[in-house]
């Protein structure tokens, strides 16, 4: 059984305009190339591509995922951490997602997956780590909706049981 887990997919609209763009290059290449059949060759490619890529690159996130939505959060830390340390190493890679990925997503792999560790050390029981954690996240990206709200519940649920 899967967890009932909240996901958050914000876009960023630039990029769904270079996918797009991207995506028009490959019609009027493969339309020169292909004639008439030149849009289904250039939306299968277009397809395999953005599959390949999005399967390849973010292996460990990928993993995490699977692991949160089989409740095994300590498993899903682990692929969290991976690729946090994968994302550092290669910020270029994440930097120009909509590129390399052929993401639209407006949160940086990084950032998701700090997000994600900090929601699995709350599912864990582990409130303090979650908590730093969550502060951490803001003071690198202060524009976080999720690291804000889930800091202020813990803050909230901290104070009332005091």
């Amino acid at each position: 059984m899967s967890a009932n887990v909240p996901i958050v997919r914000s876009v960023s609209w630039p990029a769904v305009l270079i996918l797009i763009a991207f995506w028009m290059v490959l019609v009027v290449a493969s339309l020169f190339l292909f004639q008439l059949e030149g849009m289904i060759v250039a939306s299968v490619l277009f397809f395999i591509l953005v599959t390949a890529l999005q399967q390849l690159i973010p292996k460990s996130h990928k993993k995490g995922m699977k692991a949160v939505k089989q409740n095994d959060f300590k498993g899903a830390i682990e692929y969290f951490k991976q690729s946090v340390d994968f994302f550092t190493k290669k910020e270029w890679l994440d930097k120009y997602r909509a590129v390399t990925m052929f993401s639209a997503s407006k949160m940086s792999y990084r950032e998701m997956a700090l997000c994600n560790i900090a929601f699995c050390y709350s599912q864990t029981g582990q409130a303090e780590k979650a908590k730093a954690l969550y502060e951490e996240i803001l003071e690198k990206y202060p524009d976080n909706g999720i690291a804000y709200y889930a800091l202020n519940s813990i803050n909230t649920f901290s104070n009332q049981a005091d």
